[in-house]
């Protein structure tokens, strides 16, 4: 099991000023934005603001602790809450994000094909072939020594016994 704690993470300011970001792991581990088969970040969101465009990456936007965001996409608006399904859609789309509470905390999945990102909050995601399997820790979870925001990857056979945490599954398309 590898370990991402969240005390090591370091947090930097968006170019639009309306939150900030931290990565946490990107495959393979020094890749650019060109190369990455997949990254996984949180992000803190202050105020509405649009969302920078990723050429070529599909994201997974999984809002874990605060208010209700909306995000305006080509195809609609989309309210998600904390709690609620994550939400994907296309790194070149359009994207205004409104927020109507001091900040909200988001776990962000960005992949190039032929990888997805599957984000649940239920080990099931984990059934069947997968690339990677991560778990992003919402409380700590004893069992595997994790506290609130360290990120996890795990075995097809570790399945920890917590309903508070996110379960993320790296897949070929």
């Amino acid at each position: 099991m590898r370990i991402w704690p969240a005390a090591d993470r370091l947090s930097e300011p968006w170019k639009n000023g309306a939150g900030t970001m931290a990565i946490i792991h990107t495959s393979p581990e020094e890749a650019g934005w060109d190369t990455l088969n997949w990254r996984i970040s949180t992000a803190v969101i202050t105020r509405p603001a649009p969302f920078s465009h990723f050429p070529g990456l599909d994201r997974v936007f999984t809002p874990y602790h605060g208010g209700t965001v909306t995000l305006h996409l080509p195809d609609g608006a989309h309210r998600i809450t904390p709690g609620d399904a994550p939400f994907a859609f296309s790194g070149e789309a359009e994207c205004y994000c409104d927020h109507e509470t001091p900040e909200t905390l988001v776990l962000n999945l960005q992949t190039r094909a032929p990888y997805r990102a599957v984000v649940a909050h239920d080990a099931t995601v984990w059934d069947g072939p997968a690339e990677a399997r991560y778990l992003f820790a919402l409380e700590p979870v004893a069992a595997l020594g994790l506290a609130t925001g360290d990120l996890a990857e795990l075995t097809s056979s570790e399945r920890p016994a917590t309903e508070k945490a996110l379960f993320v599954a790296i897949r070929r398309a």
